[in-house]
């Protein structure tokens, strides 16, 4: 009996230990009168998603090539020459220059012939880092206003003169004192293509208001003195070059001297034994050489310097010139001028630029920029852009 109290007892603890634990469980209950409850609105999110693409991008690069230097083999400095002689003698004595320069830069150069002197101004514009052009006044200030060309050499001609310069001659008895007292009237002029005969006045006169009744052309300097002596016209131009000192002490100086500085010795010119028209003899001997246009018809009309007188000149002119492109390279440009004044001053100038067939030039000096103001005086008063008064064929 004792055991199966235990056992029970047994059982019971075993039946008490294996009992499941108590869940509890939330009960919702609809009260009555009260709504039941939405489920909530749905939300519209944008959610920004990032794709990563691989792309081949291809990258083309030009290549610069580097272009040689002005005056190396590859790119020499142009020497450019309009048509002021035959084209073989301006090959051949061109050429003698461009050696001699490349001698002395260590540079090279090379001779370039063209047309007419707007295709060497257009050469210079178009290439302004290489360009050497051998040009007229004209063309050098036309050069300078169209692409800032700089003339670095003025020529020294046969007479010994780097400038031009022409006059304006009347008769002694003429009323005509001034420049304005020839607006009306009538004058010859000897070349219509000469800047200081023709364009200088022409732009002078018209700068002053000044307007003849009529300008007549006449064939050359002799023709146009002779009219005015002989009372045909009023007025004349014609060249003026100035007179040889007493014994050649000091040169003629423009702006300073009277044009007829002989005048004041009282003594009218005379015929020398060879052939000048002197005042007192010839220079050497203590007088005068008088070479202005009058002296070329002192034979026909002995009377001409006693009948006429100068009433003004034009501004000096710059005789023909040497410049370069207006990028031409700073140190070289330099150089250049008294180069070219060696040259020629060098017995290879004979073979060359200051050949009789070629230029004839004398010498070379540098070159005052300030002288070719009256070029830009001419083409600024008469808006003077024809190419036809530029030198060509």
């Amino acid at each position: 009996m004792r055991r199966l109290w235990g056992l029970v007892v047994v059982s019971i603890g075993l039946l008490a230990g294996c009992a499941a634990s108590p869940t509890v469980v939330e009960v919702t209950r609809l009260v009555p009168g009260t709504p039941a409850a939405s489920p909530p609105n749905p939300v519209e999110v944008e959610i920004e998603v990032t794709r990563i693409v691989s792309e081949t991008v291809t990258v083309t690069e030009p290549v610069v090539r580097e272009r040689p230097s002005p005056g190396s083999a590859e790119r020499p400095f142009q020497l450019l020459f309009a048509p002021v002689a035959d084209t073989n003698v301006i090959g051949s004595r061109g050429q003698i220059l461009a050696d001699w320069l490349a001698r002395q830069t260590g540079q090279q150069f090379q001779v370039g012939i063209v047309d007419n002197e707007q295709i060497i101004i257009d050469l210079m514009c178009a290439a302004p880092a290489e360009t050497i052009g051998f040009l007229t006044a004209v063309g050098v200030a036309l050069a300078n206003q169209q692409c800032g060309a700089q003339v670095v050499s003025t020529a020294v001609q046969n007479n010994g003169l780097s400038w031009q310069a022409g006059m304006i001659v009347v008769r002694q008895d003429s009323d005509i004192e001034t420049l304005a007292d020839l607006d009306g009237q009538r004058g010859a002029i000897p070349d219509e293509t000469s800047v200081p005969n023709n364009w200088y006045f022409q732009a002078l006169l018209a700068a002053e208001g000044i307007e003849p009744e009529e300008i007549v052309s006449v064939p050359g300097d002799n023709t146009a003195m002779l009219a005015v002596l002989n009372g045909e016209v009023d007025f004349a131009t014609g060249t003026y070059w100035p007179p040889i000192l007493p014994f050649e002490e000091r040169e003629w100086v423009f702006g300073e001297d009277d044009p007829e500085i002989w005048r004041q010795t009282g003594v009218s010119p005379s015929r020398s034994g060879i052939g000048f028209v002197v005042v007192l003899g010839r220079p050497e001997n203590g007088g005068y050489r008088v070479r202005d246009a009058r002296s070329g018809v002192y034979d026909t009309a002995r009377d001409i310097f006693d009948e006429t007188r100068i009433l003004t000149l034009s501004a000096p002119i710059p005789a023909d010139s040497v410049a370069v492109g207006g990028g031409f390279p700073f140190g070289t440009a330099q150089q250049l001028g008294p180069l070219l004044a060696e040259f020629a001053a060098a017995e290879q100038c004979a073979e060359s630029l200051c050949a009789l067939d070629f230029y004839g030039w004398m010498g070379l000096e540098t070159a005052v920029p300030a002288n070719y103001d009256p070029l830009h005086f001419v083409i600024n008063t008469l808006g003077w852009t024809d190419e036809a008064l530029l030198l060509t064929d």
